[in-house]
């Protein structure tokens, strides 16, 4: 049986051609996914660990004895340091916020990568920067700075040039006069880098007289353990002291934690891509035991048993498994280095070296396509068994029985009813399990939608195909028609496809429109002031700035942190209770001068949680522990988090530097234009911060939502892509077993162009199809998960008609698209040899 199947896989090339192309690009998503990940953190490891080779110990401060205050060193540390035994040298050093800003006034980075700023150490074996005598000097005096040279060649700067600098208190001119390496690299994965001299950059970061580290070298013939005790010993309680290699290994892992995401995402598109490369596989092995009745037949008239007749079809997808899977392993390597590419292209750099492929990478992804590929072709195979001999001697045909349309109809209909159920019991609860019971009944109507689609295929393609005209047209309606399970499958690739954009698509305009409405109902501020760094928020120098000004009657600030209850993390947000009601409506219940004693909730909150205004409960601070809090009151907006607290509680505890949003209401007579003009005056000094008027904010978030639908639907296009494949070869395969009807057709008048035509309305027949079947049970789940997500803020459910319209159009296209070798191959047949085919 295992040569048969070779030779059944050797016999028919073409259509287990285009279903490995399915499993290769599943596969390669996935190893690709692994290979760049892995790649990206053992190239930053041994950066990291080139970078810090010099350092043998580390002296910082002790962040948790320093409460919400920015913890520090007193500069009279480094002189004690110097005297501990065992140390041959130490160099203190200050880091901090600094970004560039163009010629233009435009700043340079912070929309990923964060802006640093660091102090230039002297001793080379402890600076993280290296610049070659080609490009400069190390920055020596007050006005001099060093830049990163990826940042400099990617704006045109070079050595003597003068450029702003903006710090957390406003933006300074500075020379520069060396262009610095990280490490043996020109950037830091995107970072824009600034390096001051010392004394300068403790004015610029508010750290005069004090130190962020301290790193050591020990003496020849003292272990890093020994210096780490002995530095120990002599420090203060607040001080902490931890080995080089310590170091260096948390530089690491916050790095690659930060880009985890990235890896979890990738794997998800992945997945999604597999999951639609099943339905192409079970398709294609299902129409092929169907074509090879006569021929599975004979085998069992010579005496095969149907378990061999099942080995043989699965030793045929096994063996399509392993080929495929193991190209898709390599194609990772190429999906790898176009994400390495996009990485680049968007400003995040990867070190340069080779590509790391770990073991596990290898058994992961091949296993993912032998596995994905046996599955989807068991039903196939115990249907080849169970072809009778007798089958032999008649013709082959498909056609599909009223029993197993029935078994479909009841199974289909009880998994859409227990979906819809599911997503209705949803809707109705008011706590956390709102959403996980939606996302259930999301999965059941995929499920059921899937099984009914056989039974939808005959009306909705006689539907679609109405306006068809002529033979051809005729012909097109028929042949999708006759075969509704395969239209079906073929069809359900691409409807899982579109159905995830389509549900991204509803997603992100129900965001949109409940952003705007929002803002409408709870923004009676003229300005808002937010940051256009990512990495910083608001300085609290800029709001001083405001304050001042005289056109403005009301300006208030929103600070936005964490706290922990019951061991989770939850979003915080502080107000001054006086301000804030002048230029921000929070809805709520009582005086926010209430505050002041404790804090507020938001209502969804207080009812999942079974709280009343009154209860105490107990909040862990990151920076000062555990404070037992009362609730004082509720309140309904949610656009900064569900807790509420004051602004001075939250600096006590948390800290007073991380202002996300600032407001402010104009005087009566000043208009918006003389406002947000007197405003971008006033903020001279901090040109990363933007002044919109409630439309532009309105507007800003629109387009932030709007690029991420962009990169979501950019990263399911491969689910398309291969959807677009299961139709091809669907198609393919649908011509091979009707040789003799096209041949028949010829000889009777019907012109190559004909048969094209046919073939290609055919296939966006099945294209319109799958994706009205996707953009229904997208749209359902959109509507599910929206308002499932009422009572966090997001309650606007809006279909976007247009943007639906175009995904239809774009589907029909795609149809067509998938159709030019089918209808080719189809018209190219000779029509003698295509009459007398068996």
């Amino acid at each position: 049986m295992f040569r048969t199947a070779l030779n059944g896989l050797k016999a028919n090339k073409l259509r287990f051609t285009l279903t490995a192309l399915s499993v290769v690009l599943g596969v390669a998503f996935v190893a690709g996914s692994f290979v760049f990940t892995d790649t990206i953190n053992a190239r930053f490891e041994n950066l990291f660990t080139d970078v810090y080779a010099g350092v043998d110990a580390t002296v910082r401060p002790d962040e948790e004895a320093f409460g919400a205050e920015s913890p520090y060193l007193e500069e009279s540390i480094l002189a004690a340091v110097t005297e501990v035994d065992g140390v041959e040298t130490a160099a203190g050093a200050v880091a901090g916020f600094a970004q560039l800003i163009d010629a233009d006034g435009v700043p340079i980075g912070g929309q990923g990568p964060p802006t640093l700023g660091f102090s230039w150490v002297e001793e080379p074996r402890l600076n993280l920067l290296r610049i070659e005598e080609s490009n400069g000097r190390a920055p020596g005096t007050a006005g001099e700075i060093a830049i990163d040279i990826a940042t400099a060649e990617g704006n045109d700067l070079s050595v003597g040039d003068e450029i702003e600098v903006q710090t957390i208190n406003g933006a300074e001119t500075f020379t520069i006069v060396g262009l610095a390496n990280f490490g043996t690299e020109d950037n830091l994965a995107g970072a824009t880098i600034t390096a001051f001299e010392l004394g300068e950059a403790q004015r610029l970061f508010d750290m005069l007289g004090k130190l962020s580290s301290i790193d050591v070298i020990a003496e020849e013939g003292i272990s890093r353990e020994k210096l780490v005790e002995t530095l120990a010993a002599a420090a203060p309680e607040w001080v902490e002291v931890v080995t080089g290699d310590q170091q260096t290994q948390e530089e690491i892992d916050e790095f690659t934690e930060g880009l985890g995401f990235l890896n979890t995402a990738l794997l998800a598109f992945a997945g999604v891509a597999v999951f639609v490369g099943a339905f192409v596989i079970q398709n294609t092995f299902r129409i092929t035991v169907a074509q090879r009745i006569r021929e599975l037949a004979l085998l069992r008239a010579v005496g095969a048993t149907g378990a061999q007749v099942t080995r043989m079809v699965l030793i045929e997808a096994a063996a399509l498994a392993v080929i495929a899977s193991a190209v898709g392993v390599v194609a990772g390597l190429g999906v790898a280095e176009l994400i390495k590419t996009g990485m680049d292209a968007v400003g995040i750099g990867v070190p340069d070296g080779p590509l790391t492929v770990m073991p596990r990478t290898v058994v992961v992804a091949m296993g993912v396509g032998v596995i994905v590929t046996l599955v989807s072709a068991v039903i196939p195979a115990r249907r080849a068994a169970a072809i009778p001999p007798v089958a032999a001697m008649s013709e082959p045909g498909a056609r599909t029985t009223r029993k197993s349309l029935r078994t479909r109809t009841i199974v289909g209909s009880g998994l859409t009813a227990l979906g819809a159920v599911s997503m209705a019991g949803g809707l109705m609860l008011e706590n956390g399990a709102s959403l996980a019971m939606v996302s259930l009944g999301a999965v059941g109507l995929f499920l059921g939608f899937s099984i009914l689609a056989p039974l939808l295929a005959g009306p909705v393609a006689r539907l679609l195909s109405a306006p068809l005209r002529g033979i051809t047209g005729k012909l097109a309606r028929e042949n999708t028609i006759r075969q509704p399970r395969r239209t079906a499958s073929t069809a359900s690739a691409l409807m899982i496809g579109v159905a995830l954009v389509a549900f991204v698509s509803i997603f992100a305009a129900s965001v949109k429109a409940s952003v705007g409405d929002n803002i409408d109902g709870s923004f009676p501020a003229d300005l808002s002031f937010t940051s256009t760094n990512l990495t910083i928020g608001v300085s609290p120098a800029a709001v001083t700035e405001l304050e001042e000004v005289d056109e403005f009657d009301a300006v208030s600030g929103v600070h936005t942190g964490h706290f922990t209850i019951d061991g989770q993390e939850l979003n915080v947000a502080g107000v001054d209770p006086v301000t804030i009601t002048d230029v921000y409506s929070v809805g709520a219940s009582t005086e926010l001068a209430a505050l002041e004693n404790g804090m507020m909730v938001v209502e969804s909150t207080m009812t999942e949680n079974a709280w009343v205004v009154g209860d105490v409960i107990t909040v862990d601070y990151e920076a000062i522990g555990e404070v037992a809090t009362e609730i004082v009151g509720t309140f309904e907006d949610q656009n900064f988090g569900n807790y509420l607290i004051s602004e001075e509680t939250f600096a006590a505890n948390i800290g007073d530097d991380q202002i996300s949003i600032a407001f402010v209401r104009l005087r009566d007579g000043v208009t918006l234009e003389e406002g947000k003009a007197t405003a971008e005056a006033a903020l001279a000094e901090f040109p990363n911060i933007s002044v919109d008027t409630k439309a532009e904010y309105i507007a800003g978030a629109e387009v932030q939502v709007d690029q991420l639908v962009a990169l979501f639907s950019g990263l399911l296009g491969l689910a398309l892509v291969i959807a677009l494949l299961g139709i091809a070869n669907t198609l393919a395969l649908s011509i091979v077993e009707r040789t003799r009807e096209i041949g028949l057709l010829r000889a009777v008048g019907m012109g190559r162009r004909q048969i094209r035509s046919m073939i290609r309305l055919e296939a966006i027949v099945i294209a319109l199809f799958g994706a009205l079947l996707g953009m229904l049970i997208g749209s359902a789940i959109g509507f599910g998960v929206v308002s499932s997500l009422a009572d966090d803020g997001l309650g606007s459910f809006t279909l976007p008609g247009s943007q639906l319209a175009v995904w239809l159009v774009a589907a029909a296209m795609a149809g067509v698209l998938a159709s030019i070798g089918p209808a080719r191959k189809a018209a190219k047949l000779d029509v003698l040899k295509a009459i007398s085919h068996e």
